[in-house]
């Protein structure tokens, strides 16, 4: 016996599943951001965040200011801040991390909107 499915309802199924994968998307994306986050150090490497995090969504050097985050500017001893989005849904949450001029890490940031 074979069943048949309509073209109609395989796409209905798709519609009413669709929001659930995509929240489990960002879900498993922003905990691999978190980890990334939470293993950035005071002293890393630019190398190493990079390599934690991959590349920037954007980068604020000193003197250029980014009012997208409504954030105080880069500021000494920050020299460059490495902005990493929540790409899925980049209004929901950003990390940070500052780099001074050796390209060390010398701070860093989690802003999430609610």
């Amino acid at each position: 016996m074979q069943i048949k499915i309509s073209p109609k309802k395989i796409l209905l199924c798709l519609l009413i599943l669709s929001p659930a994968w995509y929240v489990a998307a960002c879900c498993v994306f922003s905990n691999s951001r978190k980890a990334a986050f939470d293993q950035v150090q005071t002293g890393d490497t630019r190398q190493t965040v990079l390599a934690r995090f991959g590349a920037p969504t954007h980068v604020e050097r000193a003197g250029e200011p980014f009012e997208r985050y409504g954030t105080a500017p880069c500021a000494a001893p920050c020299a460059e801040r490495l902005w990493f989005d929540n790409r899925l849904n980049p209004e929901l949450e950003v990390w940070s991390v500052e780099l001074d001029r050796h390209g060390r890490v010398v701070g860093k940031n989690y802003l999430v909107s609610m």
